[in-house]
């Protein structure tokens, strides 16, 4: 017999809570703006956007500033979102390190603690490690509360369990589920994310203000390789969420054998563990590999990185062409390279993708001015809460 699912009904709290969160996301684009801005925005009547308004005034979200100029020299009372009583806790996993940064509701970084991780203390000792940085920071909070915590972690993730299924280099994490284990630890709602797919969500966070449609694909190409697919702003995960795992896509069914029992995983060949190892520099710092590059009588190093740069683009051929993005980010520690991944990676492209995709194709390296998938940690955490404002926004309740 074949089960079907039946599509869920929208009642009127649905549709409320759809509209609060509208409106919030609206104002979180604009600084300050006016409640005729917003009807206009949103599409909504403006007895809507006034009720909404009054509604999260009196939760403490919103808040009103003054009178402002509008069209026409029209004036009106401004209003803009009030996100420093609300505390978000982003926490990055990686092999070699774990990050934990206080956030507010907007994605504004207040503090952020850095510590090292090691194979050798195993993934309880880490994770250990993690909760007294967690602890830490919420007892370093003085204005308003905690009020969730995000975590990105290398894939795969099985996301809706809350668990890594593998992390190459690092065995042991798939016993431990960081989720449930958290929530119950401090007793707050907990929401984990691949770390390339929080990357991609916050570059598409902070974008363009105007950018609502579009495929946009950020690639995380450090100790492993992901890639995070954004489509019209939302971020595709799969069925299990493990949409964008590339680093374990096969480029040679002859290579070598991967940790996940594939053979030649694109990481093998263009992570920047996989660099380390083709230079001979399994236990030296990423920062000698690129003082080196600047180096003109470093020709060895040059290659190894453009090596490694021609494989990435060779995998994201194949991403191309079955994702057809308009955009792609290169981002993560290889992004370090600079101009050589990028004009590399954006050659072997042109190479191999159809002329009239790869020329409607925008290839840009990540900024470095943060931490993206460390931000898109938090920001994975704020857009659930959005989903269902008045669960969590409503300080009067």
């Amino acid at each position: 017999m074949i089960v079907t699912k039946t599509k869920r009904g929208t009642n009127l709290e649905d549709v409320q809570e759809m509209n609060r969160s509208l409106v919030i996301r609206l104002m979180r684009r604009r600084s300050v703006c006016s409640r005729a801005e917003l009807t206009q925005a949103s599409g909504l009547n403006q007895s809507t956007i006034t009720n909404i308004i009054n509604e999260l005034i009196s939760w403490g979200i919103v808040v009103e500033t003054g009178v402002i100029d509008g069209k026409k020299g029209r004036r009106s009372i401004g209003i803009k979102l009030n996100c420093e009583p609300y505390k978000i806790i982003g926490i990055r996993l990686a092999r070699k390190s774990i990050t934990v940064a206080l956030y507010d509701l907007e994605g504004i970084e207040y503090r952020k603690q850095q510590i090292p991780i090691d194979m050798a203390d195993g993934p309880a000792n880490a994770f250990n490690r993690m909760k007294e940085l967690i602890r830490d920071m919420i007892r370093s909070n003085s204005v308003g509360n905690v009020v969730a915590i995000g975590v990105v972690t290398p894939g795969p993730l099985f996301r809706d369990e809350g668990r890594i299924g593998l992390m190459t280099n690092f065995p042991g994490w798939e016993k431990i589920n960081i989720q449930d284990d958290l929530m119950k630890e401090f007793v707050l709602p907990v929401y984990i994310e691949h770390d390339a797919k929080a990357g991609a969500l916050a570059h598409w966070w902070f974008g363009k203000s105007d950018q609502d449609q579009g495929v946009m694909i950020y690639v995380a190409a450090g100790q492993g390789v992901g890639a995070g697919i954004v489509v019209d702003g939302k971020v595709f995960r799969g069925s299990l969420g493990m949409a964008g795992e590339i680093g374990h896509m096969s480029i040679d069914f002859k290579g070598p054998q991967c940790e996940c029992g594939n053979r030649g995983c694109l990481e093998l060949y263009c992570s920047t563990s996989a660099l380390l190892k083709t230079l001979n520099k399994e236990y030296a710092s990423l920062k000698t590999v690129w003082r080196e590059l600047q180096e003109d009588d470093k020709s060895e190093t040059k290659e190894a990185v453009k090596q490694a740069a021609w494989f990435l683009g060779f995998g994201l051929v194949n991403i191309i062409n079955t994702f057809n993005p308009d955009r792609i980010i290169l981002g993560d520690e290889l992004a370090e390279a600079g101009t050589l991944l990028h004009d590399t990676v954006k050659s072997v492209i042109n190479e191999y993708v159809l002329p009239d995709v790869s020329s409607k194709l925008t290839i840009e390296l990540a900024s470095d001015d943060m931490d993206t998938m460390l931000v898109g940690s938090a920001i994975v955490a704020i857009e659930s809460m959005l989903e269902q404002p008045s669960s969590y926004l409503n300080l009067q309740s």
